[in-house]
């Protein structure tokens, strides 16, 4: 079947979190769509039809329509998820069939996180109607999940720490400044020597290693399609000169920027 179209008969959208105390049940109910279920901290076992499948922190799971479910939270922590419930008129017999045959939980990815926090986001916005823009929110974060489970177990992203996630927010909205370790580990919640640590494990890399990537990137960005003298990208992409920028992309590209976008011109 193909899954790369707007899902059929999709009637609501919502999006959800809450923190349930130790002990805490919830059900047992019958799913009346397809929901998404983001365990953040704490511990849950879902039962689904009588079995029992217990949900990684970090892990998203995946609940099908007209199952019976039951969610059973940490005996002794508080437990914290959010949620993407997407519900239809009707959801045709092939993509029923099709998404029992996707495993129930998955890793959740930096980009499936920024969606469930933007549908978070929109959903408290009353002054629009937001159904529209979640209904393609719940859209993405379907075929997010599509396209991670067809990747060979292996390949597949794993899990990024909390702390990591945070830091790596912050640096995408705050590149153009002159940040400093320290300002990266105090808005990750953590210490210097951890975010180092767990940098380290998740990336391959270090912090600000991390950040002059993201700086560089977006450098390449504006040198293919703006025509923004070099000075100013350099600015706006947080080097503190022009020259440093130019040494900088260099040792990156083997080309200046200069260089760069003229080759980039050059393409068909």
């Amino acid at each position: 079947m193909q899954t790369d179209q707007f899902l059929p008969d999709l009637r609501r959208v919502f999006f959800g979190i809450v923190k349930y105390p130790p002990g805490g049940k919830l059900g047992p109910r019958i799913q009346r769509g397809i929901q998404f279920v983001y365990l953040i901290s704490g511990g849950l076992e879902i039962e689904v039809d009588g079995i029992r499948t217990a949900i990684k922190p970090g892990n998203l799971a995946l609940m099908l329509p007209e199952r019976q479910e039951s969610y059973y939270f940490h005996p002794d922590q508080e437990s914290e998820h959010s949620w993407c419930q997407l519900d239809f008129q009707q959801l045709p017999q092939e993509w029923v069939e099709h998404l029992q045959t996707l495993p129930i939980q998955l890793t959740v990815t930096p980009e499936m996180e920024q969606l469930l926090e933007l549908g978070l986001m929109i959903s408290a916005n009353t002054r629009i109607d937001q159904q529209v823009v979640l209904k393609r929110l719940g859209e993405a974060l379907l075929q997010f999940y599509l396209a991670i489970q067809q990747v060979p177990e292996d390949d597949r992203p794993d899990g990024i720490p909390r702390s990591v996630h945070r830091a790596c927010r912050f640096m995408a909205r705050f590149y153009s400044q002159p940040l400093t370790l320290e300002q990266i580990a105090e808005q990750a919640h953590c210490s210097v020597n951890h975010l180092i640590n767990q940098f380290n494990r998740s990336y391959q890399t270090t912090p600000m290693r991390y950040l002059w990537r993201l700086r560089i990137k977006q450098a390449e960005s504006l040198l293919r399609h703006t025509e923004l003298a070099i000075n100013l990208i350099a600015e706006q992409c947080g080097f503190a000169t022009a020259f440093h920028f130019s040494r900088q992309f260099k040792a990156c590209h083997g080309l200046s920027p200069k260089a760069f976008r003229e080759t980039f011109r050059k393409r068909p």
